[in-house]
């Protein structure tokens, strides 16, 4: 199935994984003669769920009337804009495929900032009708907890705190090497140290934190070749020891509460200002070299065989 031109949108069957033919109103698969109807826009092509849940769907809501002004939101955007732009010399070239898209507000802000989008996917419909809104690319229901249904031929795909909610995650890994053109490259973050793990990651369905030799072991074990391996939200790693200390003298009910998981939310403007003026300090160091330490990591790696 192909989506705009040049845009290397390739989806296949999730039921036999034969490349779907586009229709009116529908994909097809001349193999099993599945049918998969578009609704409102969003490609439904679904099975049916598999496995236990990668996220809570009631933060939705709340991701798209926060994210443009939260400063994790913020900084995470202006750094993933300025990798791409940096270690994707041909980004202009390339339409960009989003898998866990959420609610949209990175997608929106690369998009609104000239990175062409072939579409994106995500298992939630709460998720997609947000993203519905936000841009106009190609959308696709998928199913939860199992490998989206992606042919071959992307150039660029991206996974953007996604990796650490499955339970397989060098099995998806394998996936995405497979499903890049020779050349194609795959940017993703994720959350770092598994020491700050605790019932925030247990409330978000995190399986891990990561660190970051062992992304770049699993990178390479999936067949990738590593450019860039960074960690970043450093100023946030001396804050976030702190909550985790003085949250373990609490009820642990409260700590596995939706309200504390809410609170991280909350944009409260003198703190959100300090740290997003932090945070873009943070943005001018990464663009000359890599941090040894920060919450979050990003990565930029490409399958072998084609162009930087």
């Amino acid at each position: 199935m192909t989506g705009a031109a040049g845009s290397g949108l390739s989806l296949v069957c999730p039921s036999c994984r034969m490349l779907l033919t586009a229709g009116a109103g529908a994909a097809s698969c001349a193999r099993c003669g599945a049918r998969y109807p578009v609704d409102r826009g969003i490609l439904r092509l679904t099975l049916g769920r598999a496995g236990t849940p990668n996220y809570d769907p009631h933060y939705f809501d709340t991701l798209d009337r926060v994210e443009a002004r939260h400063f994790w939101f913020v900084a995470r955007r202006e750094i993933v804009l300025e990798t791409l732009r940096r270690s994707v010399s041909d980004l202009d070239q390339r339409h960009l495929f989003d898998i866990g898209c959420g609610s949209g507000g990175l997608l929106e802000y690369l998009s609104g900032h000239g990175v062409a989008l072939a579409g994106a996917c995500d298992a939630y419909a709460e998720s997609l009708e947000l993203v519905r809104r936000r841009v106009a690319a190609p959308l696709v229901l998928v199913d939860e907890g199992r490998l989206p249904p992606l042919g071959p031929g992307y150039r660029l795909l991206t996974l953007f705190d996604v990796l650490e909610h499955l339970d397989d995650d060098r099995g998806m890994l394998r996936f995405l090497h497979d499903s890049l053109a020779p050349g194609g490259v795959l940017v993703l973050t994720v959350p770092a140290h598994p020491f700050l793990f605790d019932e925030r990651d247990e409330l978000a369905c995190h399986r891990r934190r990561y660190r970051r030799r062992e992304l770049r072991t699993k990178l390479e074990e999936a067949g990738f070749e590593v450019r860039l391996l960074t960690h970043f939200m450093a100023p946030l790693v001396p804050p976030l020891l702190a909550i985790r200390a003085l949250t373990g003298l609490l009820p642990r009910s409260w700590r596995r509460s939706r309200e504390r998981q809410d609170l991280e939310f909350r944009v409260v403007p003198v703190v959100n200002g300090m740290l997003r003026a932090l945070l873009g300090l943070e943005r001018r160091f990464l663009r000359t070299c890599s941090l040894p330490f920060g919450s979050s990591i990003i990565g930029v790696a490409a399958r072998g065989g084609g162009s930087r």
